[in-house]
C-alpha cells in the first residue's frame, strides 16, 4: 500500500513538473522545443519553471 502511495505522489509531481509542457502541446505553442528545454534543465528552480509556464500560455501559437 505505502510503494502505491509513493508511487502515485512521484507521478502527481511529474505531472506538475511537466505542466508548462503539457501546456504547450495542447495549445499548438510555436517554440515548443524552447519551452521543453527550459522545464527539463531549469523547471527544478522556480524561476525557470514559471518562465517555461509563462512560454507556454503565451500567444505563439503555430498557424
Amino acid at each position: 500500500m505505502a510503494s502505491l502511495l509513493i508511487i502515485l505522489f512521484c507521478l502527481f509531481f511529474l505531472g506538475i513538473y511537466f505542466l508548462p509542457v503539457i501546456i504547450a502541446k495542447c495549445r499548438g505553442v510555436r517554440h515548443f522545443g524552447s519551452i521543453v528545454v527550459i522545464n527539463l534543465f531549469l523547471g527544478m528552480t522556480f524561476v525557470g519553471w514559471v518562465v517555461a509556464f509563462a512560454m507556454a500560455c503565451s500567444d505563439n501559437f503555430e498557424e
